[in-house]
């Protein structure tokens, strides 16, 4: 591979004449398009017949594209599976909890053993044909993998093993479930079935382990192409391409045996920008390395309720955004706006008729300023002192048994992250068992089940003089999703030094409130009244019966410090409480204004300071360093003015 940032875009030339693929070429080399991906949904045509082969017109393209310096991402085409596959083999369409084929787009059946057969012969002759193809760089596996939730006999099946790998014993499920709850109590492996439609009492700890079977099929599927393709291939790149912010599948497992993991980036014009960075620092996290984006949009979304124009200068600063999170790689979806079905909105950089809309000569900008200093910046790393742990069981948990409307689990995670962000400090979002010596800084939000492993973790980096933050809500249950029989929060008590006394849920037109150094914050949603045994208390309840009683803790245990922040539904007082906290560890804090984002990419000898400007006026910014913007080749600091959607990255010394 190249050492340089990436840029590339999806191309589909089973859709275009074959007199086309040499004018798309062509203006993809004038572009700077050096990557492409191909085949990702073009199984009807490399094998249109069962075992019948055709890649004759793939490789004809890709000869091509390689004569021009254009390198190929293959895509193994699962999510689309031919019409012949599916009317000779129906049952290797997913199964709904009624056990009805129910199918939708990419929703195959991951435990079907004819559809693993077919997946693997089809992968097989795709990396025995191209794993010495020179223009060939890697693979995405699949397309957007879903967590399927099939309840057919095989999966039926796979979920018993599963459990008796897990659990050993009927006895210790039954005892681990809780399954005395509503007489669901089994005696025999064969009662024991996923939390299907005929069932009277589902335990949310059946439906929490469903959900983790259901992850781990998925993660298998992925591995039984990863291992084809490393077979033939092993100088290839493998990765793959997750849903933007879905919450159903594992990413840390399913990255285990990737070289880099990627993801979908497709921001509304009118969203949330945290939104798309939260993710970056969670994909970026996963692996603990630098990342892709696979789809970067650039035009009009196809499943929406309404679309906004791009705005002059937004698909430069979307991808300058994707580079400064970590990214090595950004692909557009798509080249050219697609004429079929569902996706018919122009999100290419060609119109519908090849002329190319302005997102493409903004791409052109980017491709000359990276040829600049791309390869100098493949090479840092994002500076990332803070970890927030973001973890799946805890999403699935709260799924399983959504007790409170008004608590959401992301907007929890949110606020914290909101906040960080307000301050210039960027975070890594990783699995609790992930190695936290690193940060100086670990927040747990809501970790309301802790397992031993979990426990042990978190105490070895206190005791070892880290700093961690426990969220309300944490530490209430057991890693099978049942409550712990100790004070909450459980096995974290000693570390925080605070055990919760009561607690209290309030509903949207309820508010309490809280002082904290002098300064009165409201606050509701979650509610921990906490009384301290060896912690000190940092702030306190103003009314109802509880005033006066702890809301937020501090702790010394060990050689560190554990905070623990008993509220919810504040941005600004997560904000002024994280800036303490920052300054007291010495973090290097960046007052920045509203909807600027600040991230540095480093490494021995360079820090490169990005400054992304996501209002659409001209923003003044004082920055803390002095360096060079290397877009515009010219000295800056103290106080600047970065342009409406426009990015100033700034080189130092390190």
């Amino acid at each position: 591979m190249e050492h340089n940032i990436y840029i590339g875009a999806a191309y589909y030339p089973d859709h275009w004449p074959r007199e086309r693929w040499p004018v798309d070429i062509r203006l993809m080399k004038e572009a700077g398009i050096k990557v492409l991906r191909l085949a990702e949904l073009s199984w009807s045509f490399l094998e249109p017949k069962e075992n019948q082969f055709d890649f004759t017109w793939l490789d004809n393209f890709i000869e091509m594209a390689e004569k021009e310096g254009i390198q190929i991402i293959l895509s193994t085409p699962i999510e689309a599976s031919p019409v012949w596959l599916r009317h000779k083999h129906p049952e290797v369409v997913r199964h709904d909890r009624f056990r009805r084929i129910h199918g939708d787009r990419g929703m195959h059946c991951h435990n079907n053993s004819t559809m693993t057969f077919y997946i693997k012969r089809i992968v097989y002759k795709m990396a025995e044909h191209y794993a010495n193809n020179k223009a060939v760089i890697g693979w995405q596996i699949d397309n957007e993998l879903r967590n399927v939730d099939c309840y057919c006999a095989e999966c039926t099946e796979g979920f018993r093993k599963w459990l008796q790998v897990r659990y050993g014993t009927l006895e210790r499920l039954n005892q681990e479930w809780g399954t005395c709850f509503w007489s669901q109590v089994y005696h025999n492996w064969e009662e024991v079935t996923p939390p299907s439609a005929d069932q009277l009492t589902i335990s949310i700890s059946q439906k929490l382990d469903f959900a983790r079977f259901g992850s781990d099929s998925t993660v298998n599927h992925l591995n039984r192409q990863v291992e084809i393709i490393k077979s033939f291939a092993p100088q290839h790149f493998v990765t793959h391409n997750m849903l933007g912010w879905y919450p159903n599948l594992n990413a840390y497992d399913l990255s285990r045996n990737l070289d880099f993991i990627s993801w979908d980036s497709y921001p509304h014009v009118d969203g949330d920008n945290h939104i798309e960075t939260f993710l970056h620092d969670h994909y970026r996290g996963v692996k603990q390395k630098a990342h892709w984006v696979m789809e970067q949009k650039n035009g009009y979304f196809n499943y929406s309720d309404y679309n906004l124009a791009i705005e002059p200068g937004l698909v430069r600063l979307w991808t300058y955004q994707d580079i400064a999170r970590g990214a090595n790689g950004v692909v557009y979806y798509r080249w050219r706006s697609n004429k079929y079905s569902g996706e018919q909105n122009p999100n290419g950089l060609l119109r519908h008729d090849g002329s190319p809309r302005r997102p493409y000569y903004e791409v052109k900008q980017l491709t000359n300023e990276l040829s600049k200093f791309g390869n100098e910046l493949v090479k840092t790393t994002v500076e990332a002192p803070i970890a927030i742990i973001y973890c799946y069981d805890q999403m699935w948990a709260f799924e399983a048994h959504k007790q409170y409307k008004n608590f959401d689990h992301r907007e929890h995670l949110l606020t914290y992250y909101r906040a960080l962000t307000g301050l210039g400090l960027t975070v890594d979002l990783v699995e609790p068992t992930t190695d936290l010596s690193k940060y100086k800084l670990v927040i747990a939000p809501s970790i309301a089940m802790v397992s031993d492993e979990i426990y042990e973790n978190f105490n070895s980096y206190v005791v070892n003089g880290g700093c961690l933050i426990i969220g309300a809500r944490s530490g209430m249950k057991t890693w099978s999703n049942t409550t712990v029989e100790l004070p909450w929060p459980g096995l974290l008590a000693e570390m925080a030094g605070t055990i919760v006394d009561e607690f209290e849920v309030l509903p949207d037109h309820y508010s309490n409130t809280i002082t904290y150094k002098g300064r009165d914050y409201p606050v509701k949603v979650w509610l921990d009244m906490l009384e301290n045994q060896t912690a000190k208390t940092m702030a306190t309840y103003t009314q109802k019966f509880y005033a006066g009683r702890t809301a937020i803790s501090k702790n010394c245990h060990g050689a560190g410090t554990v905070y623990y922040v008993g509220v919810m539904g504040n941005t600004e007082l997560a904000r002024d409480f994280l800036e303490d906290v920052a300054e007291d560890l010495k973090l290097k804090v960046t007052n920045v204004p509203k909807e600027v984002y600040v991230t540095r990419r480093v490494n021995d000898s360079d820090c490169y300071t990005f400054y992304i400007n996501v209002n659409r006026e001209p923003t003044k910014v004082v920055i803390q360093e002095t360096g060079i913007d290397i877009i515009r080749d010219k000295h800056v600091s103290g106080e600047v003015i970065i342009d409406g959607l426009d990015v100033l990255i700034v080189k130092t010394s390190y």
